[in-house]
Order: structure tokens, then sequence, then C-alpha cells
């Protein structure tokens, strides 16, 4: 196939059309989402051998991934954890694929627990620890084939650091929550193809040393197939708290005795328009909940579960103008966590949510906090900002004393690095945050390269964290753009609700106002600007793109949710309906049709240099959205730059190892290199 000066691999089309409320809906390249057919294997190699000789022009493809490796290729670790009489914590000596988990005793030497490394050769065999016991002798991992949301628990004896028999299979969205003898969780009865779409979710308990088989029944919900469920239990083991959504978005709350099979379940929030959480007992028969109900920036209540009714709640934290974040009952105390401006602050009160003090971040950024169970007297923060690297500090909670603990020695030198807050006008008015990182004494002669990056959606708030990866870009002159769009949590439920549904285009709407605020203020021009988001954030960038190609140099959809008609049709897809809508109704069908990045390419269009990545083992956003996309986009565009397809093999939604990801990353920042002209 020729267009403009590429000649890329050919693509079969099909003839499938559709007619939906009254619109002609061509698919042609459908046969695509079979990612696993040999026809589209071989597309797909053609695809790759293609997009490898374009990423070939740039020179320094293969320094740049050097040199990703040596910033990376130094000693990290995690904050901390107590169970039992152990603190555990995750380690990477700098290049190892996977994080390896370690422990040690207070004052004992330490040991490793863990190498998940040791489960395949490639390394891209990912585990994590999923649940533990309440006594602390067992735990369970969570083992991932490619990092696939698919995946086995494992259940480890924890003293001797051996596997049991026990390999429960067909796992995806669920914890495992201990008690007694074994654990709840969640899953479906059978195997799915990667693309399939899963549905039924059961909840089960399992019995430490019984086959997957014997596992009892906890919850089914036949008559409601596309629902997530999972059970948490109380720290008191009394209570089990089931937990039911239809997607997303929005939560149904019960609770009934744990002792007791055959006890009805009890109401604790009811229907699904709110998000709650309990957040584990105060006394007895009380919980705290956390919840959105009559509260868009989140408020902390006190439910008694002997008279759970709304108007006996008591209300602990109320709302503020600003976002409630977390709430944590340790050591006797409350911890709470605040968001105000993209920035968090911490506050500790009594448990009836009488304030006593502060604790003062070291700067301004992202803080959270470690602890195991409410009874801790210790706890430890760990800090985040743009500018500095991970940090982490003990804290003593009858003393209030914080202590610095561990940050990570980074191989840069950060001292000339800053960070930036602006707030700039949306297409509406609404006020955008954005934050700027780049070199001390940017010059604004509009000639600077830009990496603008947005998410915008399912309530989740970009944050300040640190990358070692991107201080690649700020060595070479690069302001990075972070812009904190609708749609995301930064401000509460409203904001989430003001970029979600039939608002949508606020999202798209505000991340093109991040562009023209970076030409108008004089940090860069369209010639300068690259564009990237991930999944949902590939969606954003590839509606941007559709609504304003000539605004961006290149453009990089990662992941990204790109047919919006079909999305729902995929594995966990109609879990995004309470966001995106649901493409069966025609109000929704006319709004997602509206700005869905497939049904908007327009033929002859000139688009900016585009590189859409995806994944094989993506099982979250199945490849084919990829696929039909650059397939279209390669058909249509009247392009002096080209359309690349990127695939990474033995990977998913996010890459499956630090190989896959260091590989991935100096791809994408070549691309950029290449079309922005930087060196």
């Amino acid at each position: 196939m020729q267009t403009g000066k590429f000649s890329y691999p050919t693509t079969p089309k099909g003839e499938t059309v559709e007619e939906l409320f009254g619109h002609t809906i061509q698919d042609p390249y459908r046969w695509l989402e079979d990612d696993n057919s040999p026809q589209t294997l071989d597309w797909l190699k053609a695809q790759q051998a293609f997009t490898v000789s374009v990423l070939d022009r740039y020179p320094n493809r293969k320094a740049m991934l050097s040199h990703l490796k040596e910033l990376v290729d130094y000693p990290r670790q995690s904050v901390p954890i107590k169970r039992g009489d152990w603190y555990y914590y995750s380690r990477n000596d700098g290049l190892q694929n996977q994080w390896v988990s370690w422990r040690k005793r207070k004052d004992g030497a330490e040991e490793i627990f863990f190498d998940p490394n040791t489960l395949s050769e490639d390394g891209t065999t990912q585990a994590s620890i999923t649940g533990i016991s309440k006594d602390c002798r067992y735990c369970t991992f969570r083992i991932s084939q490619a990092g696939a949301d698919e995946a086995e628990f494992w259940i480890m004896e924890v003293e001797s650091k051996t596997f049991l028999a026990d390999k429960l299979t067909n796992i995806r969205h669920s914890g495992a929550a201990w008690y007694r003898d074994g654990f709840f969780y969640s899953r479906y009865d059978d195997d799915h193809a990667h693309q399939k779409q899963v549905k039924d979710q059961k909840i089960y308990y399992h019995r430490l040393g019984e086959p997957q088989e014997q596992d009892r029944l906890i919850y089914a919900d036949p008559a409601n197939p596309f629902r997530y469920t999972h059970i948490s239990v109380s720290d008191d083991q009394n209570t089990l708290f089931l937990y039911i959504s239809q997607g997303t978005h929005g939560i149904q709350i019960m609770f009934r005795p744990a002792n007791d099979h055959q006890a009805p379940w009890s109401i604790l929030l009811e229907g699904f328009e709110y998000n709650a959480y309990h957040i584990d007992s105060y006394d007895d028969g009380w919980v705290y909940l956390i919840t959105n109900k009559d509260a868009k920036n989140f408020r902390l209540v006190k439910v008694n579960l002997k008279a759970p009714a709304e108007e006996h709640w008591l209300e602990v934290i109320p709302q503020r103008d600003y976002l409630l974040d977390s709430a944590h009952l340790v050591g006797g105390k409350l911890i709470a966590i605040f968001t105000k401006d993209v920035q968090s602050h911490i506050e500790v009160m009594d448990p009836d949510g009488n304030f006593l003090y502060s604790i003062e971040m070291p700067y301004q950024g992202t803080a959270d906090i470690s602890y195991f169970r409410k009874e801790d007297e210790e706890a430890y923060f760990y800090f985040n900002s743009y500018v500095r690297p991970d940090e982490s500090y003990h804290y003593d909670i009858k003393s209030n004393k914080l202590s610095f603990h561990h940050c990570d020695p980074v191989k840069c030198d950060l001292s000339d690095v800053v960070s930036n807050q602006v707030f700039y006008p949306s297409r509406d008015g609404s006020l955008i945050p954005m934050t700027l990182i780049h070199k001390q004494g940017v010059t604004k002669d509009g000639n600077n390269p830009v990496y603008l990056y947005g998410y915008g959606g399912f309530n989740i708030s970009l944050m300040p964290s640190f990358s070692i990866i991107r201080t690649v870009l700020i060595e070479k002159g690069f302001i990075l753009a972070i812009a904190n769009l609708r749609g995301g949590g930064e401000y509460g439920e409203h904001w989430h609700e003001a970029g979600m549904l039939f608002n949508k285009q606020n999202v798209f709407d505000d991340f093109i106002a991040a562009a023209e605020y970076l030409i108008s203020e004089g940090y860069s021009q369209p010639e300068r600007i690259a564009i990237n988001g991930g999944s949902n954030g590939g969606l954003l960038v590839g509606a941007c793109l559709a609504q304003r190609p000539e605004l961006f140099k290149v453009a990089v959809p990662m992941m990204g949710v790109l047919d919006m008609l079909r999305y729902h049709k995929f594995t966990c897809g109609w879990g995004w309906i309470p966001e995106y809508g649901d493409p069966d109704q025609e109000s929704h069908f006319r709004n997602l049709l509206a700005y869905s990045p497939l049904h908007n390419i327009q033929a002859g269009q000139k688009y900016p240099a585009i590189m859409i990545t995806t994944a094989d083992h993506d099982d979250r956003v199945v490849p084919g959205h990829s696929f039909k996309y650059a397939a279209t986009l390669q058909e249509k565009v009247s392009n002096e730059e080209p359309v690349l397809l990127y695939t990474q093999f033995q990977s998913s939604h996010h890459p499956s190892n630090i190989t896959k990801s260091l590989e991935l990353w100096a791809d994408v920042f070549s691309f950029m290199c290449l079309y922005l002209e930087v060196d």
C-alpha cells in the first residue's frame, strides 16, 4: 500500500458493514480482531518489520536504549510493610526484569523471600503478593504470564518459603481475602481466549490442601452476568463484606456474619450510583466507610452494622472543598490524606475525627502510607515528586515522629530540574492544572520540544511521581507537560463526572487547550509538540488527532481504546460502560460515534507522525483496537509522515518486565526525537 512517501504492508479489506441506529458502519478490517489467526500474525510481522525500518532512521536509536539502561541501573527499594515479625519489601538491583521480594526481622539480617525472575527464562512472568492469612503463616501470590490480566493463585507457606500444591486458575480482577484455613476469591468458570468477553464472575472459598474443583461457591448472580464481585473480611474475622459493581464506577456493599453461610446479606450501601469502601472496624459492630454518597469530594462516616441505615451514620470527616483521598485507622489514630490542587496534605486525627496535627511533607508532591493492621504503632510514609526520587520515612505514631528511612540513589543530576504548576483555560473556560517539568532557565522562544501527556478518565488522578525514564527527554531539552484533565479524580467526583459519558468531549477539549496554551505562552509550536497517552489515554490521543491533527507533530497512542462502538465486546470492556456509555443504546451510540478515533479518520487528511503501540498479550484493551486503527490510517491518510504499528511480544497492557519497558520507551522516545528533529 503506497501512501505519501511510505509503502505500507498490504492489508486485505473485508466487506463487513452494519446498519446501526440509521448509520452505515463499515468495518473492513474486522478480521484483525482475531489477533491469533495465521493471517493476522503474518500481517503483524510485516508491520513490525516496517516499523523497525523507520525507527532505524533515527541514528541514536541504539544509544537511546543504552542510555536508558544506564539510567535505570541503580538499586531501588519499595517501602516496607510489617507482617507478623517480618518487614517485607521489594528490591531491584538495577536491571532485574522483576522486582524481588525481601524480608527481615527488626534487628535481623535480610533475606530473599521470593524471586519472580526464576519463573521464566525471559523474565516475563510476574508475581505479586495479593493476600496474607490472619496468622501470617500463608500468603497468596498472583502469577501472571507475560503480565496478562488472566492469572493463577499460588499459596506459599511463609516460614519455609515453599509453595503448596494448591494452584488456582481462571483468576482475573480478584484478590485473596483470607479467613481461617483458606480464602475467598473471585473467578470465571471457563478458560477464555484473550479477546473473548468475560462474564459471570463468581466468588468461591478455597480451603488449603483441597483441589480447586471442591471450592465452595459463596456468591453468584446469573441474572446479571456483567458485574464484578469480590469479598473482603473484617480484621476481626467476624464480618464478610460483599462488593458488587457494574463496572469501573459505582458500587453496592453488603455484609453478613463470616461464620454463618446461610445468613442473608444485609445492605450497607445500596445501588451503583456512588463509590465507597470500608476501612475496617473501630469498635464492636462499627466500621468506617469512606464514600462520595452526598459528598462529591468524599467524606468518612462511622456505621454500626447493627443499625446500618444511612440515618444512623455518624460523620467523622465531613466533606471539604478539596478531595479526601484516603483515611487509615492505625495506632489508635486516624491518618487522612487529602489532595488539594494535585498535591497531598496529611492530617492526624483521633478516632472521632478531631484534628490533632498535620504531618509536613518534605516537599510538594504525593504521599501514601504503608502499614498492616490498625493495631500497629508504626507506619511508613512514602513521598513522590516529579523532580526528586521516591523517599520513605518511618513514622512512630505514638510520638508523632517522622524519621528518614530510604531514598533511591539515582545516577543522574537533578539539581537543575524544576517543576512548575500552571492553570490554563479550556474551551468552556474551566481552569485546568498542568505541571511543566524541565531544566532551569527554559526560554520561551517557541522552539522547545514538548512531551505532552494526559489521561482524563476513570476517576484516576495524575499525581506527582518520579520517572527516571523520562529524564532522558529532559536531558535533551524537552519540556514535560502533564495535564490534569477532567475525567480524572484530582478534584473529586465533580471533576470525574465533567469528563465521562456525554461530557467526554471536555477531556479532549482540555488536552487540545493544553497544547494551545503551550503555544500561546511561547513554550513551543505545533512542529515541536509530541502527544502521548496509554489505554484511556490512547483514546485521548486518537480523538485529539481526529479533531486537531494540525496541532501536533508526533502522536503515540499506546494500548488505546480506539473502536468505541465495539470496545464492550472484548474481555472486560463491558466494565467501562459506566465511564463511556453503552454503544447498544442509541443516545450513547451517537455520542461515542462522534469521537471514536477509528470512525473519525478522514480520507485525504494530513496527520502527524503516528506510532500506535500495543502488545500481543494485552487482554484488557485487546490488540484489535490498535490493529484496525493502524490499518485504517494507513489506507486513508495523505501523509508525508509515517503511520506505524509497534507491537511488543510476550508483553501485555503494561510491559511485562524491565527489559520490555526499556525497549518500548527507547523506541517511543526515538520516534519522537526523529520527527521533532531532536538529536
